[in-house]
Order: C-alpha cells, then structure tokens, then sequence
C-alpha cells in the first residue's frame, strides 16, 4: 500500500478552525476543522492508508469509512496538497510559466501600499526626510509592515546620497525555499513604473554557483521583504537596475564562500547593497508563552553589526538557538562580509523601533542602519 504524504504547507488557526495556504500558489486556500487537519498530519509519508485511518480512530473514536477516505485522498491529490507526481509536475509547470512571465506582478500594492502612482508618491515623499545625506556602501532597512514602519523605512533611505547604477536586493524568505539562496531573474513591476532586473550581473552570479539559483523562483512570488524595497528604489533611483537575492540557510563557511563569490561580481560596479531584515519576534504569535522586551539583544546584535562583525553577531544568535528569533541571521552575514570586500569600515543606527501587536501580546522589532 501507497503512504501518502502532505507536502509543505502553511497552517494558520482561524477561529475554532485552520485555514491551510499553498506557499508556492499553486493550490487554492481552504478552510478545515480540527478533525480534518489531524488526518492530514498523519499522512506523514511513513503509513499506510490502513495505519492512517486506525491512527486516525485511536485519537477520534471515528472509523473512516473507505469510501470517505478515497473521497479525502482524491480531494487532497486533486488540489496538488499530496506530494506525488501530480504535485511536482504542477510545480514544475508553475516555475516554468512564472520565468516565462518576465516580469514580476506587484502582490502587495493596494493593501501594503498604495497601488495608484501620485499616492504612492505623495506617500513616499512626505516620509523620506530631506536630512543631512552620507555616502553609504549599503543600508539595512526592515520588511516590517509599509503602514506601521514607514517613518523607519524614510529616515533611512533619506540618510544615503548614493546613486547607484545597481541596487542588490539581500532578503529573507517567508515561504518554502529549498537552496540556501536564490536570485529572481524577473523584472519588477511597481506603481512606479518598472524595476529593470540587471541582466549582465543576474547571468554572472548565475554563472558562478552550482546550483540552479533559479530554482526557488516561486518564494518571490508573495516575498515581502523583496518587493517593499522596490518602490522606494523606484522612487529614489528610478534609472537603476535591481538584483533580488534571498539567502535562506547555511553555516558560515558556506555563507563565507557565496559572499566571497558575490563580491567578485559586485566589484568595480557602482552598487548600492540593501539589507531587507526585521529584528525580534517574540510573544504568543511567535510560539513565547508571553512576550517580553527583546531590546537588549536587539541593542549588542546592532552592536556588532555597526563593527561589522559577522562572524560574532553569527555567533550571538546561534549560541542560544536565536531565541528572540532575529530573521537577519544569514542575510546580515552575507550583507556584512560583501560590505567589507567592497571597502566598508563603519556602520550606524538611524533608528529602532518596537511594534507591540495587543492582540496577540507579539512584538517585532526592527531598525534602519547606514553602512559607509
């Protein structure tokens, strides 16, 4: 007999209910009780049709008929949430159909941000200061919510007087990414106008690296921490090109080598290098059994960050599992190690925050940063 396996999936409660989200997009979001999603964790791949539904009966007291789990199974093979043939060849035909494209809709206009041009710009505008200006290397700036951390986002970005031809894109990913870091190819549609993708450099990293840097195309799709950037690149650079990059995983040798290989392309080319991260998670939403103030690890990872110490504020997080749940972990180090290949010496803080959600007792923090 088959064991049937359910693929990745992203699970949020609602209500007394779930709601059950495809991270790739490729099958639609349902709705399901308790009862149903406790079936679906024991389709882990290791029983059979036969254990599933005596697994299922020990912890319900419900005996599944074998009419009604057929109709289950063929329901969940139908919208791709098994991981079978029928799931990878719509995941192939997704990347293949999403590269095809070659331009990269917006996901969050008109929800995150205005999706109409003047607004757009009014908005942006009103908060990107007209300070005292330092030529910078790169920037950190969050991911954080357009609505609640947008003065974060305009006191940083008004900092930096640079005028790149090229802006590199370092995020995180929120979704289901399989290689350690990624590249998307695709240009960037915005209410702007669009962010023209840096071909010559894209084909170059691309050439560089083993791995097929294309293969998480998918995680850009809804990915946040890439596109927020975009609007304020437009606005401020309008003329210059972009290299998305998100770097997901991996320990500091390899971290080491793709950094390395990175400033060799970077290198000799007018580049403004972005940080895309958040800070702390903490709280109810985040697992924590009540939130707590995270500023103090906050405040010795920023520490290390302006000293542009990667391997430390590596170690920092590491040492205790990141326990405030810092997301900048891999994508601070890679930041870091290009900055000082390319000649940077000095970071320095421009702002934090800390957003407490009541609803949830959660908060996140985040900061904005110039490097020079």
């Amino acid at each position: 007999m088959k064991c049937p396996r359910i693929r990745f999936l992203n699970i949020q409660p609602f209500g007394s209910n779930f709601i059950i989200e495809d991270p790739y997009g490729i099958s639609e979001t349902i709705l399901v009780k308790p009862s149903f999603l406790l079936l679906l964790s024991l389709m882990d791949g290791t029983k059979n049709d036969t254990e599933i539904k005596a697994e299922y009966f020990r912890k319900t007291g419900v005996l599944l008929k074998d009419e009604e789990y057929r109709e289950i199974l063929n329901f969940l093979k139908e919208r791709g949430f098994l991981e079978d043939e029928n799931f990878f060849e719509k995941l192939k035909l997704k990347r293949k159909e999403m590269l095809l494209k070659k331009i990269k809709e917006p996901f969050h206009a008109g929800i995150a941000y205005p999706a109409e041009k003047e607004k757009l710009k009014e908005l942006l505008q009103k908060h990107i200061l007209n300070q005292h200006k330092e030529s910078v290397l790169g920037i950190l700036v969050p991911h954080m919510d357009l609505r609640i951390a947008l003065p974060t986002y305009g006191k940083t970005y008004g900092m930096s007087s640079a005028q790149p031809e090229t802006v590199v894109i370092l995020g995180v990913s929120h979704y289901l990414h399989e290689t350690p870091f990624s590249v998307c190819p695709l240009h960037y549609k915005t209410p702007l106008g669009i962010a023209e993708t840096d071909e010559e450099i894209i084909k170059e990293i691309k050439n560089t690296f083993d791995h097929d840097v294309f293969h998480d195309i998918l995680s850009y799709e809804k990915e946040h921490s890439i596109e927020f950037q975009m609007i304020f690149i437009k606005y401020l650079f309008p003329k210059a090109k972009v290299v998305p990059i998100i770097i997901s995983y991996g320990d500091e040798n390899f971290l080491k080598v793709v950094s390395e290989r990175l400033s060799r392309v970077f290198e000799k080319r007018n580049i403004l290098l972005i940080s895309s991260v958040d800070l702390s998670h903490v709280g109810k939403k985040f697992g924590d059994r009540v939130s707590y103030d995270p500023s103090k690890r906050d405040k010795d990872y920023i520490q290390l960050l302006s000293n542009l110490d990667s391997y430390e504020s590596f170690h920092l997080l590491n040492s205790d599992g990141n326990r405030t749940r810092i997301d900048g972990q891999f994508t601070n180090f890679v930041f870091l190690e290009i900055l000082k290949n390319l000649g940077a010496s000095k970071g320095k803080e421009i702002d934090y925050q800390i957003y407490y959600e009541k609803e949830t007792d959660s908060i996140v923090t985040y900061c904005g940063m110039i490097f020079r």
